[in-house]
C-alpha cells in the first residue's frame, strides 16, 4: 500500500535503530528547526492504543488513511483506545515506548511564525512502536495550507538499518514536498538518530531532557506578545545600542525573557483570579534593557547591578529604575514588597536568588537563568557529576538549593540565541506559612554546610554577623581590562624579543621575499615557547588573566598564532589587502574604518637582522627611521 519510496537510506547503523524515538521526539515536538515557517508545535490530545488480539499491520494503515476519526476507527478494528489526560506540554515518544502501550495517537497543531496568518494546522501522527514506523497527514486533507505536505506519508526505521520514507503510488503529491522530505527530513532524522544515546545506556542525568517553552500554555499568545514585543523595542533599541557587544543577539535576547515572564506571570493571575501586576526585582540587570521592557509593560520594578551601564542613560526619563549597588546576601538584601526575584546571567549571585526569594516572604517567587557557575562564597563551582557537563551539573545543583528553600520547582528552555538557555523557577512552596521559620534554619544549615565544605573548616560562631555567608566577596564595581594590555610595556616587548629570537634560530629563508635571502624562522609549539620565558614574566601575564598565546596574538602583525603554535607573520603587500576583508570587518564592526596602517612604523624593518622583505611602496607600515 506505501509502496511509493520518496527517500531512503540505508546507512543507519543497526544498533541506532531504537534511537528512532529520540529523532520522533524532535521532529513532533520541536518541528520549527526543520520547518522555518513554524514558530513551534501545540499538542492538542495524546491516546494510547493497544490490541486486544492480533491483527494486520495492512488493517492498521487502511484506518490511517480513511477520512473518518481515527481513534473510533481503531476501535472498531479490535484497538484498546486510551485519552490521556497527562500534561501534554512536555511528552516524549521515547519515554512512552516504555508505557506498555502498543502506539500512540497524537494531534499536533503547527503554529506559524507570522502572527498576522490564520493558517494553524492540525496533524495526526499514528505512533506504531512495534515496527518503528510513523505514520502522519493532515487532519483536514482539503484544507489549503503550505505548513505541511498535503499527502500522507510514512516514516520508518528499519530492523536491517535503513531509514525510508513513503507514501502511496495514488496520492498526488508535489515537486515541493518531495524534495523537502527527501533532501531535509531524511537527512536531519538521519542526523539526529545517529547523535542520540540508546535509552538502555542513557544515566539518570542525560535522559532529562526538557522541550522548549514547556511551562507556556498557550504558545500562540506567546508568539504573539513575542512579535509585538520586537516591533515595540527591536530596532529602536539596536538603533541606539552604545555598547561593544552585538545588538541583535542582546536586544532580542532580552525581548525573549521580558516575553517569557510576561506570558508566565499572565498564566499565574490567571489560575489565582487577580489582576495586580507582579512585581519584581532584576538583580545583577546589566544594560538594564530587559528592567526597561518589563517596566514599560506596566510592572513595577527595578534593576541593581555593581556598576552603570552607557545604555542606562539612553532610556526615556523616568521609565526606568537602575541602581548602582554591591549586593552581598544578608537580612539588608531581602525584598518583602516584591513578587518576583528575577536573576538573569547573575553570575555570583546566582546560587543566592533562590535563598533571597525565599527570605523575602512566604509569597516570594524567582525567575534564574544562570549561565558561569559559582558557589555560595563566589568562587567557581567545582563540578560534581562527571557524567554532566559544567553548565548541565550547576543546573541540577539550583535546583538542589530551590528544593532546599521549599520551592516547587520547574524547568524551562527558552528561545534565546544562546546555548544557556535554561530556567530554573519557583512558583509556589512546598509548605505552610506557618513552617517558614524551620525552613529558614533547614536554608542556613545548608549553606554551612557548602561553606565548610569548599572551605575545609569549621566556621566560627560570630561569622556570619554581617550577612549569610562569611566566604562571600562580591565582584568589584570597576570591571578590569584584563587581556594583557596593561602589562608593563617593557615586560611586553622583552617577551615579544625572546619569542623572536627563539623563532628565528629556527633558520628559514624565502625565496620570494627579500632577495632569497630573507630569514622567516620557523614554527614553534605554545608549550615550548613558554619554557623560554623567565617565571616572573608569566606570573605578570597570569595576573591579567592572560598568558604567552593572548599576548602574542595582541601582536598579531608579528606573530601568527594557529592550532597552539606560533611562527612569524610573513609582511604583505598593501595590495593584497583584498576588498573582502574590508567588507567583512565592517560588517562585524559598527561604522568600521580601514585603519591607515602607513601612520604605523614596520616592525619588521625596525626589529628583523635582514630588515623587511618588502619595499617601502609595497609594505603597508612606515619604512621611515
Amino acid at each position: 500500500m506505501l509502496d511509493r519510496i520518496i527517500a531512503e537510506s540505508c546507512s543507519l547503523s543497526v544498533k541506532t535503530v531504537p534511537c528512532f524515538w529520540q529523532a520522533v521526539d524532535i521532529y513532533l515536538f520541536k518541528t520549527h528547526v526543520v520547518n522555518k515557517k513554524l514558530f513551534g508545535v501545540k499538542t492538542v490530545s495524546l491516546s494510547t492504543y493497544k490490541h486486544r488480539d492480533e491483527t494486520d499491520e495492512h488493517d492498521l494503515v487502511e484506518r490511517f488513511f480513511e477520512e473518518r476519526d481515527l481513534e473510533q476507527n481503531l476501535s472498531n478494528l479490535g484497538y484498546e483506545i486510551t485519552r490521556t489526560e497527562q500534561e501534554l506540554n512536555n511528552l516524549s515518544v521515547d519515554r512512552l515506548a516504555c508505557c506498555g502501550a502498543d502506539g500512540l495517537i497524537i494531534v499536533n497543531r503547527l503554529l506559524p511564525k507570522n502572527v498576522n496568518s490564520r493558517d494553524s494546522l492540525d496533524v495526526v501522527c499514528l505512533v506504531d512502536f512495534r515496527s518503528h514506523t510513523l505514520y502522519l497527514k493532515r487532519q483536514r486533507s482539503g484544507q489549503e495550507n503550505n505548513l505541511f505536505p498535503s499527502f500522507a506519508f510514512v516514516v520508518q526505521a528499519h530492523s536491517e538499518g535503513k531509514l525510508s520514507i513513503r507514501c502511496r503510488s495514488g496520492d498526488a503529491t508535489d515537486d515541493r514536498s518531495i524534495v523537502w522530505l527527501r533532501d531535509v527530513l531524511l537527512c536531519r532524522m538521519m542526523k539526529w538518530i545517529e547523535a542520540s544515546t540508546p535509552r538502555s545506556e542513557m544515566t539518570d542525568g542525560m535522559n532529562a531532557t526538557v522541550h522548549s517553552l514547556a511551562l507556556i500554555d498557550d504558545m500562540e499568545e506567546y508568539n504573539r506578545v513575542f512579535h509585538e514585543l520586537k516591533q515595540k523595542y527591536g530596532l529602536s533599541m539596536v538603533s541606539i545600542w552604545p555598547e561593544c557587544t552585538d545588538p541583535q543577539k542582546f536586544v532580542f535576547e532580552d525581548i525573549a525573557i521580558a516575553t517569557y515572564l510576561i506570558v508566565l506571570w499572565r498564566q499565574e493571575r490567571r489560575s489565582k483570579g487577580g489582576s495586580a501586576l507582579q512585581s519584581f526585582v532584576d538583580l545583577g540587570c546589566g544594560n538594564g534593557l530587559l528592567v526597561y521592557i518589563l517596566a514599560s509593560e506596566g510592572h513595577r520594578g527595578y534593576g541593581i547591578d555593581l556598576r552603570k551601564r552607557k545604555l542606562w542613560d539612553l532610556y526615556p526619563g523616568g521609565t526606568t529604575d537602575l541602581r548602582v549597588q554591591s549586593l552581598v546576601p544578608s537580612d539588608a538584601s531581602l525584598f518583602p514588597d516584591i513578587d518576583w526575584i528575577i536573576g538573569n546571567h547573575s553570575d555570583e549571585l546566582s546560587p543566592w536568588i533562590p535563598v533571597i526569594a525565599a527570605r523575602s516572604s512566604h509569597s516570594c517567587r524567582f525567575f534564574l537563568l544562570p549561565c558561569c557557575a559559582y558557589e555560595f562564597d563566589g568562587s567557581k563551582y567545582q563540578r560534581q557529576n562527571c557524567a554532566l557537563s559544567q553548565y548541565g551539573d550547576f543546573l541540577q545543583y539550583a535546583k538542589q538549593i530551590a528544593e532546599v528553600c521549599g520551592f516547587l520547582v520547574g524547568t524551562d528552555r527558552l528561545r534565546i540565541p544562546s546555548t544557556k538557555r535554561t530556567c530554573i523557577i519557583g512558583c509556589s512552596r512546598s509548605y505552610p506559612r506557618e513552617e517558614y521559620a524551620s525552613y529558614d534554619r533547614k536554608i542556613q544549615a545548608f549553606i554551612d554546610e557548602r561553606s565548610k565544605q569548599r572551605s575545609g573548616a569549621t566556621l566560627p560562631s560570630d561569622a556570619k554577623a554581617d550577612g549569610w555567608s562569611a566566604n562571600f566577596k562580591p565582584r568589584e564595581s570597576t570591571e578590569k581590562v584584563r587581556n594583557c594590555t596593561k602589562i608593563d610595556r617593557s615586560i611586553v616587548d622583552k617577551i615579544v624579543a625572546m619569542v623572536f629570537q627563539a623563532l628565528l634560530a629556527k633558520k628559514r629563508l624565502l625565496a620570494d621575499h627579500g632577495q632569497g635571502n630573507w630569514n622567516a624562522g620557523g614554527t614553534l609549539s605554545m608549550g615550548d615557547l613558554v619554557e623560554t620565558i623567565p617565571q616572573q614574566y608569566l606570573t605578570a601575564l597570569k595576573a591579567e588573566c592572560g598568558g604567552l598565546q593572548t599576548l602574542l596574538k595582541n601582536n598579531h602583525q608579528i606573530f601568527l598564532v594557529h592550532n597552539g603554535t606560533v611562527q612569524l607573520r610573513i609582511p604583505r603587500k598593501t595590495c593584497e589587502m583584498d576588498e573582502s576583508t574590508v567588507v567583512r570587518r565592517s560588517k562585524k564592526v559598527k561604522n568600521y574604518k580601514p585603519v591607515n596602517l602607513k601612520q604605523k612604523t614596520c616592525w619588521f624593518f625596525r626589529n628583523h637582522p635582514d630588515g623587511c622583505p618588502l619595499e617601502e611602496a609595497d609594505c603597508r607600515f612606515n619604512h621611515e627611521k
